[in-house]
């Protein structure tokens, strides 16, 4: 069967002010008899340490999973330290005017970079070059 939208609508509206004016009402909820019980909510580690691993002659990308709210002027720090494997090259994410930017971070066993944000929600990305173990955040 095909209908129109007017009609479709028309056909809604008539059928609803004819339940109005019979006399029918919303059904009234009945009180639950027991509390209804969830699940732990528990909380991401946004800031705290992670591990991660990078392969060598290629550039790996980590993620941190976390939101990140920005603001104009804000600036994103980076941290990482390696803890079994040689140095590594790192490059980072910040964003200018809205728009994704990678930023040279340089080569070592640990470091520290803080980078423009601005107004964005984004999660933390390093590109990682070298073959590590390492933490960062």
């Amino acid at each position: 069967m095909n209908m129109s939208r007017k009609v479709t609508t028309g056909v809604v509206s008539l059928v609803s002010a004819a339940a109005l004016t019979s006399g029918a009402t919303t059904a009234s909820a009945s009180p639950a008899s027991a509390p209804v019980k969830t699940s732990n909510v528990v909380a991401a580690n946004c800031g705290e340490w992670m591990r991660a691993g990078s392969l060598p002659g290629r550039w790996s990308t980590v993620k941190d999973g976390c939101g990140h709210f920005g603001r104009p002027g804000l600036k994103m720090g980076y941290q990482w330290a390696v803890f079994r494997g040689g140095s590594i090259c790192v490059k980072v994410q910040g964003f200018v005017n809205g728009r994704a930017k990678w930023y040279n971070a340089g080569c070592g066993k640990t470091g520290a970079v803080k980078v423009p944000w601005g107004n964005v929600l984004a999660e933390k990305e390093m590109k990682v070059k070298g073959a590590a173990l390492f933490n960062w955040r």
